[in-house]
């Protein structure tokens, strides 16, 4: 683990209240995002409907009379899409039919293999830190008693993992389970058992760094007693390293780390084999107005890097001006947490219960440097400090004042790691405002010098209409220096770095 003399290690999270934020400026007057014109012209996307008969448009599957729509459910007229297979508007398609062929150029960012070679995305530059994957048929994922699942891949150095923790078709067995993954349960002769059901509690919701408990429940209308019961999360947001603690038993508790929707499962086991499952979901939103979450390393099982964030009251403030009125709110001036770690447990634990108790009160983590005497909602505050690796780490103002603030990240130490790949997500008014792509961090063999790497990420606008996210550079492209350069005076115009500069 990296030490920081008598700092402090924490991680952090929240969330807030700032308008809605234009993602683009196509010049199609339906435009939400940039490039093609819009959600019209994005399937998948949303905003107005697509005219019929833009060239640009590749289909809209909400639209039966788009023209350009290659797979529209329920259009007689509808040809197939071939990224699904199992769509039941396609008439003649087998849900079965084969969805991938040997010497296909893989298709990036499908989550599906395409090339029949058991792997997915295979060579494909990251857009995204986290997502999920099947090397399976897709239709394999829609049975709702089935045991298929996605799995995960994650960015590592600019290109995805392989697909990791994903549960492929097996034999059907008399359990409950549809194992084989066709739609049919427990279809062999001798099944006999009914299935126990499963009782899951109401929704929660709440802010974030914060603890959720669930009690869950167990019937068998055949009588038959419960030999096990283990709650899993089944999905969590990008970034999480939540777990259901214990995950034995009818009882469980998962500590949420960052906002967003938590689906907790929990499957239960008669004496006979057989299986039932329910699930509950926890949905987290702070009430601070600007929240930026920055997660490194997703996936990384042996990651004791230390990444930090920064957040300059402006454009001209100074990088790493530190104290209790400094322009630049971080590690060294910035994080509530100030627990002591208690025997049997680490210092992490101890700040996060600290944080959620603060939560839990309703209060939330009082404001740390005083940017606008006096110190209040105005100021920001870094609730927790991670410095063994992943994160989430985030920076947060309750009720930011009108003005623009500047968000950086450094590359504080490797700790043996290596290269780290940082993904970087701001948040006004409780909704996303803009993920920047996975950026990679070199390791400089310097621990917290000049010569560290530092990432100049954007400036952030606040003022009467919301919010606004102008990132320096672009996608995967980005603006990166030496943490020196930063200090002396921000990052050099057109220093970058990234797949897309080259």
């Amino acid at each position: 683990m990296t030490f920081r003399f008598a700092i402090v290690s924490c991680i952090l999270l929240a969330v807030g209240a700032c308008a809605d934020i234009a993602p683009g400026t196509g010049s199609d007057p339906e435009s939400d995002d940039p490039g093609i014109g819009g959600p019209g012209d994005d399937p998948g996307g949303r905003g107005n409907p697509d005219r019929p008969g833009d060239p640009n448009d590749p289909g809209d599957p909400s639209d039966p009379n788009d023209p350009n729509d290659p797979g529209d459910p329920g259009d007689p007229n509808d040809p197939g899409d071939p990224h699904d297979p199992g769509d039941p508007g396609d008439p003649g398609i087998d849900p079965r039919d084969p969805y991938c062929e040997e010497g296909r150029v893989d298709v990036c960012d499908d989550d599906i293999d395409n090339d029949c070679d058991g792997l997915v995305d295979e060579g494909c530059t990251c857009t995204q830190s986290q997502k999920s994957c099947y090397s399976g048929h897709p239709a394999d994922l829609r049975s709702a008693m089935g045991q298929c699942r996605s799995g995960t891949q994650t960015c590592e150095l600019e290109f995805y993992s392989e697909c990791r923790g994903e549960v492929l078709p097996g034999p059907e067995i008399c359990d409950g389970v549809d194992n084989d993954c066709d739609g049919e349960v427990d279809e062999n002769e001798d099944c006999n058992n009914t299935p126990p059901t499963a009782l899951c509690p109401s929704d929660q919701s709440g802010p974030p760094l914060s603890n959720y408990d669930f009690v869950g429940g167990y019937e068998d209308a055949d009588g038959d007693r419960m030999v096990r019961a283990e709650w899993m999360v089944l999905d969590k947001p990008v970034g999480s390293s939540a777990l259901a603690q214990p995950s034995s038993g009818l009882e469980t508790r998962i500590f949420a780390d960052v906002q967003g929707i938590f689906v907790m499962e929990l499957e239960v086991e008669d004496a006979r084999g057989g299986i039932g499952r329910c699930t509950v979901n926890v949905e987290t939103t702070g009430a601070d107005e600007l929240r930026v979450e920055m997660t490194w390393n997703l996936g990384a099982e042996s990651d004791g890097s230390d990444v930090d964030m920064h957040l300059l009251r402006s454009p001209t403030a100074q990088w790493f001006d530190g104290g209790s009125q400094g322009g630049d709110c971080y590690w060294s001036n910035c994080r509530v947490c100030d627990a002591f770690a208690s025997e049997g447990q680490s210092q992490e634990e101890a700040c996060r219960q600290q944080i959620a108790q603060y939560n839990e009160r309703g209060e939330g983590p009082p404001g740390k440097v005083t940017w606008f005497a006096p110190l209040d909602s105005n100021d920001p505050r870094l609730d927790l400090d991670d410095v063994d690796g992943n994160g989430p780490e985030n920076i947060n103002v309750r009720t930011p004042r009108d003005g623009t603030y500047r968000l950086g990240v450094h590359y504080w130490d490797a700790d043996g790691f290596g290269d780290s790949t940082v993904t970087v997500r701001i948040f006004c008014g409780g909704r996303l405002a803009q993920e920047l792509e996975p950026v990679v961090l070199r390791d400089t063999g310097s621990f917290g010098g000049d010569a560290t790497e530092f990432w100049e990420v954007a400036d952030i606008v606040w003022d009467d209409a919301g919010c606004s996210v102008q990132a320096f550079g672009q996608t995967g492209c980005r603006q990166i220096c030496t943490r020196e350069q930063a200090e002396a005076g921000g990052c050099p115009s057109g220093q970058q770095r990234g797949q897309n500069c080259r």
